[in-house]
């Protein structure tokens, strides 16, 4: 029997003699047909043996995903750890480009559990580009922030592979690898158009998080060391920041404005008869309280003094605000709620008794108050009522600084502990041990489940929220701590 066989095609002038398979191996195992063709492979010329190769590669390596509709390769990849992606990436060109889809990395990013400012996010695409031939007017200054928790400064293009985060629990690379000279911008020259460059952001969300893990930090002075113009001449007691200015306030009755980016003083801020003990600022006010009973409303564009408020009779030990209420606590072991008018005046609305002692610290979330006191004791109120709801007591001396956001309380106390507990139900779910001294100031970050504290022996720690372990110390801050400030 002949091996070839003649086919005819439709084309009348074309012959093609396929190749059959003889009918005496259709009986064959695979084992043996796998056997015999190896064994003739290994009878021909390499040359032939590699073009055989290229032959099967199709029917050896089956891209399945390609055959997926896109919106469900997207789902598969969103299970991906970020290394498989990485390693995806490189295998070919159609994976590549899946893998730098920006709903991809948007969806990753907001699993992670990171929040971004979607206002920002609106403001920034509806907003024509600037036309400009050179690439210089592409600043980093001209992007807003939409990444809460994120320093504004550009992102380098970096491998991906030396971003594992904590979100996979993946070992991570030691090896250094050095960023690019050019940054990555959400900003596509080709068609002169916005977009949000999801992968950007998750990296350099990615980064922070590192940061954290490692402890890595920069410090700065302000005014700096080589210009000290402008610096208090007290001890500084409270202090906030955002991406463009930090605000302290001193024993030297004075609260200072500083440029975030220079760390040069802006304005300085006169009024209050004592120590400026606490102090809140938001996009329209900057708020103050002091030893001298008064709380002073500012306008924190302008740096004037709007209002003075008075119902206190001793020093406002703490001051929080949002939107039109306004809530602080003294000396006089009082909490006082106010309604906070659109033109900046105020008005007391509840006087909250029940503590024993001086109310340290204060803070609330929505309808709930929660005070920390001198004598021992939380409390958690009803705003509108101003009836104490529950006592929460099992710290051995007073308390000096409290956090609340609604689900946890956390607490830090003279007895060098830190508690944290369930806002729900009153239930204490870790006790902190680590520090040496008073725990002067805290504060909780939900999303990162990260506690940080500043104690009167030097350190700042770092702690789960939920796990209560401590993640990391640092020992370089300055001997006492008043109050510190953070951007998670």
């Amino acid at each position: 029997m002949s091996l070839l066989d003649v086919e005819q095609h439709n084309d009348e002038g074309f012959i093609e003699q396929p190749f059959k398979l003889p009918s005496f191996m259709k009986d064959w195992t695979d084992e043996q047909k796998a056997e015999f063709a190896y064994q003739l492979l290994k009878q021909v010329p390499i040359s032939n043996t590699t073009k055989v190769v290229d032959r099967l590669k199709p029917l050896i390596h089956k891209d399945y995903i390609s055959l997926l509709p896109y919106e469900i390769k997207l789902d598969v990849l969103y299970y991906l750890d970020i290394k498989s992606l990485v390693h995806m990436s490189a295998t070919s060109t159609q994976w590549k480009t899946m893998i730098e889809d920006q709903q991809l990395w948007k969806d990753l990013f907001i699993h992670s559990g990171w929040s971004f400012n979607e206002r920002a996010i609106h403001h920034y695409l509806s907003k024509k580009p600037a036309k400009s031939t050179s690439s210089t007017a592409l600043q980093p200054s001209r992007f807003p922030t939409v990444v809460y928790s994120s320093r504004s400064q550009p992102l380098y293009k970096e491998t991906l592979s030396h971003l594992i985060t904590e979100r996979y629990n993946r070992p991570r690379p030691r090896r250094h690898i050095k960023a690019d000279d050019t940054p990555i911008y959400h900003y596509k020259e080709s068609t002169d158009t916005r977009y949000i460059n999801w992968k950007r952001l998750y990296r350099n969300r990615s980064l922070i998080e590192k940061r954290w893990r490692e402890g890595k930090c920069k410090m700065r002075q302000f005014p700096s060391s080589s210009d000290l113009v402008g610096e208090h001449n007290g001890g500084i007691y409270c202090l906030q920041f955002n991406d463009s200015i930090l605000v302290t306030g001193s024993r030297d009755r004075q609260i200072k404005m500083w440029d975030m980016h220079t760390g040069t003083l802006l304005r300085t801020l006169e009024g209050h008869l004592g120590s400026v003990l606490c102090l809140q600022f938001d996009n329209r006010y900057l708020i103050s309280g002091s030893s001298d009973a008064a709380l002073i409303i500012w306008d924190i564009n302008t740096a004037e003094r709007i209002r003075t408020l008075r119902g206190h009779e001793e020093s406002v030990l703490n001051v929080k605000f949002k939107d039109d209420v306004l809530v602080s606590c003294s000396k006089d072991r009082t909490v006082r709620i106010w309604h906070l008018h659109k033109n900046g005046d105020a008005e007391t609305r509840l006087v909250l008794r029940g503590h024993r002692a001086a109310v340290n610290a204060v803070q609330f979330k929505e309808d709930r108050v929660v005070s920390a006191s001198g004598d021992r004791a939380i409390k958690i109120w009803d705003m509108n009522t101003g009836e104490c709801l529950r006592t929460l007591d099992s710290h051995s001396r007073g308390i000096a600084c409290i956090e609340f956001d609604g689900k946890y309380i956390v607490s830090g106390s003279s007895d060098q502990t830190i508690k944290v507990w369930n806002a729900i139900t009153g239930e204490c779910v870790h006790t902190l041990i680590s520090h040496t001294d008073l725990v002067r100031t805290l504060q909780l970050d939900s999303q990162s489940k990260r506690i940080i504290s500043g104690s009167y022996d030097g350190s700042l720690k770092i702690w789960g929220l939920e796990s209560g372990i401590l993640l990391r110390s640092l020992s370089q801050a300055p001997l006492g701590r008043y109050s510190h400030a953070i951007d998670l």
